[in-house]
């Protein structure tokens, strides 16, 4: 803590490491020990391991001006923190949380790493023609072989291509399977900031609030719901984007293609390539923003005026807004998003960063009069 000019310039810094250990959570223990299911004994809660918090804090508040009648005072303050798992005292090397009602969305814990990451796929476009499908990794079936390149009961024009990552033995194998899933998002903020002005002249007095998160990314899954053009058969409202679905045809000469090859939205197909039950990175964005999130205008009675009369002893009126813009690249209603509180949540299996549509913050105005007797 620090300040100068007679405290007119105050600043305070703080950093932090806090080590957590013996944390409470239910034992990640596979489907076939009887943990799930209907009439399935729960996992048990147990210390499952040890993660370490670093932090810090910086405010700086200032008077920018200080004059007879006017005033203007700044509060600026910014943080960060990073948390990482330390260790897991069961044998498991990582916790995923799976959101089974959410196209089996999951996160994961690992050593190392900080909580709660995204899992999924790598899109990397769509299959353009039957050569391209034949020269790259496809899924396979239940037993492990090769989808074979056909319309409905495999992979075709249309199609989501799936990067190829890695096998068993940890190299790409030519095949898309559990072992090419990957991270693809992290939902915890790289920086916080908000930001404050007062202004007071007489008795005026105006107060603004900027506030900002950077660098954290949202899985925006409501888009992927509502741009799933298969949904257009139970009458959904979709995005207008679902409409410019891959549209497969044949040319004279019998060779497959896309009338619209730049699309970046697969074919109606419910085949077994999984193009829209994987979890994927297309849907991962940034979710930075920086928002007006209050303002307000406030003017008293001056004291000569309220002193002619000997019944009310102040008078103020004010007027205020909150939520006015927002400035964010995030294409869904909010990049807000919280944590989801919807269908099957609970402590133990909450999603972090992901939009199912939380209704978003409202502009909200609001007047005001004071009367003091």
């Amino acid at each position: 803590n620090a300040g100068f000019l007679k405290n007119r310039i105050q600043f305070e810094f703080d950093y932090y490491i806090k080590n957590t250990n013996n944390l409470l959570m239910d034992n990640p223990l596979p489907w076939y020990m009887g943990t799930n299911g209907q009439g399935a004994v729960a996992s048990p809660t147990v210390n499952i391991g040890s993660l370490q918090n670093k932090g810090w804090g910086f405010t700086l508040n200032t008077t920018n001006i200080i004059k007879k009648d006017f005033k203007w005072e700044s509060n600026l303050n910014i943080s960060a923190f990073k948390t990482t798992i330390k260790s897991f005292y069961s044998d498991a090397a990582f916790v995923n949380r799976t959101s089974w009602w959410l196209d089996d969305w999951t996160q994961r814990s690992a050593v190392g790493q900080a909580p709660w990451l995204f899992r999924g796929y790598i899109e990397e476009g769509l299959f353009q023609s039957i050569e391209e499908i034949n020269n790259s990794a496809v899924p396979v079936d239940n037993n492990g072989n090769r989808l074979p390149t056909e319309q409905l009961n495999g992979v075709w024009v249309g199609d989501v291509k799936f990067k190829d990552i890695s096998g068993p033995n940890g190299v790409p194998d030519g095949f898309i399977n559990t072992y090419d899933e990957t991270y693809i998002g992290n939902p915890w903020p790289k920086l916080f900031g908000g930001f404050t002005n007062s202004f007071s002249y007489k008795g005026i007095e105006l107060s603004i609030l900027i506030t900002s998160t950077l660098g954290n990314d949202i899985y925006n899954y409501l888009a992927k719901r509502n741009t799933n053009p298969n949904n257009i058969n139970i009458s959904r409202n979709l995005l207008i984007d679902a409409m410019n679905y891959a549209r497969p045809a044949t040319d004279a000469q019998g060779k497959v293609y896309l009338e619209n090859p730049n699309t970046n939205v697969a074919r109606i197909s419910y085949g077994p390539n999984g193009n829209y039950t994987r979890p994927t990175n297309k849907w991962v964005e940034d979710g930075s923003f920086v928002r007006l999130k209050n303002i307000s205008l406030a003017y008293s009675l001056p004291g000569n005026i309220i002193s002619k009369q000997k019944i009310i002893k102040g008078v103020r009126v004010s007027i205020a807004a909150q939520n006015l813009f927002t400035i964010t690249k995030y294409k869904g209603f909010d990049p807000e998003v919280g944590a989801y509180v919807g269908r099957d949540a609970s402590s133990a299996n909450q999603a972090t960063g992901l939009d199912f549509g939380r209704y978003p913050l409202t502009p909200i105005y609001t007047i005001n009069l004071s009367v003091n007797f």
